[in-house]
């Protein structure tokens, strides 16, 4: 009877429970506390191999803008980037490791000893869905004119757990002592990549696009498109464009070609508007490559008399603004303007001197790239070459032989080839040559035309020209505008104005001669100095805003 009295004093007696609890659930708690470092640490390490790839990747693809050195220069981009990863290193014991560094570099890829955490391909396309992996072997490029996207994987880096969950090295069945050195502790690898992609946007530039000459007519699809690029890309780096005379027409056709060109949009409604933004070369808004907008409407009248400002011609709505410094001429203006009728009519809208229908005369004054020899476009007229008349330009205009092609591009070449020379200098080439020679500015054709602009109240009555410098000298009568494939974009209702039309790059251009009216056509006669893109020279970084997108 005692003894049944002591048990249940025993069993009711609740004295003590929580010590006994305690030591009985402290194994979980302190597994489970550990097993929540284990996953915070994964994540730190996984966070920050995800902005080291993110990074490398954004680096990388700032650079792939399709000229021939592109992927060299990403590459050297994205070993200038070292990064640290956290807890890389495991730990021994409880410890929580340490820091791994995430580097790059191209040099030592093929090393026994390589030292990369990570891996770099270029692409030339990604598949149209996120969930879809990346094949290498149909979209890596090893070409810098393909090469679109940088794409940065990080190696698995290995973590060793601070929570203890044993391997166990013995097979099955085996009775042989297990020592504390064969416990190992499960290993986690933790990995990240990213993929970025190039943009580009042209700001302050002049809002016109020009339709590709080398897109075939009848142009609807994407594999035309990509073709009518790569003969522009290809064309202009073997300088089979250097010298080429382009005559542009403004149309209101309703299938736009080679030989065309149009408006982009501007920060305003209205000709007056875009002719405001012609003469400044200042739009107001930046223009995407992959997403221009295009301006729709009838834009004849003060169109060429903006362009017209930078040659020193104040027609139209521009009349009035012959002393303000944003539509002070080009430093020279020789263009076979007609010196007769007083400074208003010299200094009005253009009126070269003709010989028959061809603008300028062997015998009184001729513009630059005078007497090509045009074929006709869809839409507009090009050269068959670096044709035009150098020596009869030179002969009118400076009364003596034209100096030597290596003379002129001693001064300034634009001849983008690498290997050979041309036949002859561009009309471009030599108007930077009698830039950087007072003399020949100021010489005078026989109709009395020289280069010098009327200023001191004549035409031109704004600030003193000798306070700009050289460089907005001539950027006056440079425009830069979106080339694009216009039989496609058309095709696919992207030309009718507020739609993503693409450009397939960003041209500088000289213009050889004033904008003309002819009833209601515009035309531009000009050079094409520069593209963006595959054998570009790199003179447009200054107006291009590039950056880096991650798209994965």
């Amino acid at each position: 009877m005692l003894l049944r009295k002591a048990i249940k004093r025993f069993l009711d007696d609740n004295r003590g429970y929580v010590i006994a609890l305690t030591l009985i659930s402290m194994p979980l708690l302190l597994g489970f506390s550990l097993l929540i470092i284990d996953v915070g640490r994964t994540g730190n390490l996984h966070t920050d191999l995800q902005n080291a790839v993110d990074a490398m990747a954004l680096a990388g693809a700032r650079e792939l803008d399709g000229r021939d050195d592109a992927i060299p220069r990403a590459k050297t981009a994205i070993e200038k980037l070292t990064n640290s990863a956290a807890f890389g290193g495991g730990g021994t014991g409880m410890s929580l490791g340490s820091y791994k560094p995430v580097v790059y570099d191209a040099a030592k890829i093929d090393d026994p000893d390589d030292p990369n955490t990570v891996e770099v391909h270029f692409l030339k396309s990604i598949p149209a869905q996120d969930d879809d992996e990346i094949d290498l072997g149909t979209m890596e490029t090893f070409n810098s004119n393909e090469a679109s996207y940088a794409y940065v994987v990080a190696k698995p880096q290995e973590m060793t757990p601070v929570f203890p969950i044993p391997v166990i090295p013995h097979s099955p069945g085996d009775k042989t002592p297990i020592t504390a050195d064969e416990v190992d502790r499960v290993k986690i690898n933790v990995s990240a990549d990213a993929v970025a992609v190039y943009r580009a946007s042209a700001c302050d530039v002049t809002p016109i696009y020009i339709c590709n000459p080398f897109e075939p007519a009848g142009n609807t699809s994407p594999a035309a498109n990509e073709t009518a690029a790569e003969a522009l890309h290809t064309n202009f780096a073997a300088g089979n464009l250097y010298g080429r005379q382009i005559e542009l027409h403004s149309t209101s056709s309703s299938a736009p070609g080679p030989g065309n060109f149009g408006f982009l949009a501007t920060y305003g409604n209205g000709a007056n508007v875009l002719a405001e933004a012609l003469a400044t070369g200042s739009p107001g808004v930046c223009y995407k490559q992959d997403a221009l907008e295009t301006k729709t409407g009838a834009m004849a009248g003060p169109v060429e008399a903006g362009l017209n400002t930078r040659f020193g011609m104040y027609s139209g709505s521009f009349g009035n603004a012959r002393d303000d410094g944003r539509y002070r001429p080009a430093a020279n203006v020789r263009s076979a303007q007609n010196q007769t009728g007083g400074a208003n009519k010299i200094c009005g809208e253009y009126n070269p001197i003709m010989s028959g229908s061809t603008v300028g005369d062997v015998t009184q004054a001729v513009p630059l790239g005078y007497g090509a020899s045009m074929t006709s476009l869809a839409g507009g007229k090009i050269s068959s070459g670096n044709d035009w008349q150098y020596g009869s330009y030179w002969n009118v205009a400076q009364g003596t032989a034209a100096p030597s092609v290596s003379t002129i591009l001693s001064n300034h070449s634009s001849y983008p080839s690498p290997t050979g020379s041309p036949s002859q200098p561009s009309a471009y080439d030599v108007y930077r040559y009698e830039l950087n020679n007072s003399a020949l500015v100021n010489h005078a054709s026989t109709s009395g035309e020289t280069g010098v602009p009327r200023t001191g109240g004549q035409c031109y009555k704004g600030p003193d020209l000798s306070n700009y410098t050289s460089g907005d000298y001539g950027d006056r009568r440079e425009i830069f505008a979106a080339i694009v494939n216009c039989g496609y974009e058309n095709a696919v209702g992207h030309l009718n104005g507020h739609k993503q039309t693409q450009a397939v790059a960003f041209a500088r251009m000289f213009l050889t001669k004033p904008a003309i009216k002819a009833g209601s056509e515009r035309f531009l006669s000009l050079e094409m100095i520069d593209i963006t893109g595959k054998g570009g020279r790199g003179t447009l970084d200054e107006f291009l805003r590039e950056e880096a997108e991650l798209v994965r």
